[in-house]
């Protein structure tokens, strides 16, 4: 297995000057970025790709000093302020050869419920976790009533027709994975319609995806999975990591 790690984004809606990156948000001595690649290391993924944008420098000399073993590739995407995260996804994936798992690279989760979904989870799935059905900002997951996932809805409120349409699986958290065969196929969608999907979200070109690919939902049964957009969300998982630190420890 292969793994992404999106990491181009500014960050702007968390302002910590600070910082020079969002994924250097501290969690006791760990950062973000510290903590999906040690547990990617103990998964024994074969390579890891970085997408990097906004201080690429930093964050490469970052992670080589960590000085870990585990293979990392470092992919600079100059135009990250003027599109969206699918094009970092598809750079990535244009270099994978193995199954895939992407990781959002702004989400705090406890170890276990990421190295339990890659281990028992089947490929081309998505980690979802509870999530208010009328939260705007969420990626909502929609369900068919065979149990795949028919649309991924973000930035928006669901419609009447959609609640009563479908099933609600809840919010898709930020880590996902493709089966081998689908990762060259999701590349072909994104480069049949790129004008499209370019300054977008993944969110929408997976939801296109999922009208002839079978993608699974994996409800995360650990509590304590954040994904940190602002500097309101970092004190909320903050405060949980600080009041469960055994949930949180790295193996």
């Amino acid at each position: 297995m292969e793994a992404i790690i999106l990491l181009a984004g500014y960050g702007s809606r968390l302002d910590r000057q600070d910082l020079p990156h969002k994924g250097l948000l501290p969690f006791g001595e760990e950062t973000l970025l510290s903590r999906h690649l040690k547990c990617l290391q103990l998964l024994g993924i074969q390579k890891t790709h970085l997408i990097l944008g906004h201080n690429a420098p930093a964050l490469k000399s970052y992670v080589q000093d960590l000085k870990l073993d585990l293979p990392v590739h470092f992919i600079d995407n100059p135009v990250y302020r003027t599109t969206g995260n699918t094009l970092s996804m598809v750079m990535g994936l244009k270099h994978c050869q193995e199954e895939t798992l992407i990781l959002d690279g702004d989400v705090l989760y406890p170890p276990k419920a990421l190295i339990n979904y890659v281990q028992q989870a089947p490929r081309s799935s998505f980690a979802l976790v509870p999530a208010d059905i009328d939260n705007a900002e969420c990626a909502k997951v929609l369900l068919n009533p065979s149990g795949t996932i028919n649309a991924f809805i973000t930035k928006r409120e669901l419609t009447e027709e959609e609640k009563s349409g479908f099933g609600f699986g809840g919010e898709a958290i930020g880590f996902f994975m493709l089966r081998q065969e689908d990762v060259p196929r999701f590349v072909d969608l994104y480069e049949n319609d790129e004008p499209t999907y370019r300054p977008v979200l993944w969110e929408i070109p997976f939801t296109e995806f999922a009208r002839n690919t079978s993608l699974h939902p994996w409800n995360i049964e650990e509590e304590g999975c954040f994904e940190i957009d602002t500097q309101e969300d970092y004190s909320t998982a903050l405060s949980r990591f600080q009041s469960h630190p055994d949930q949180y420890k790295l193996p």
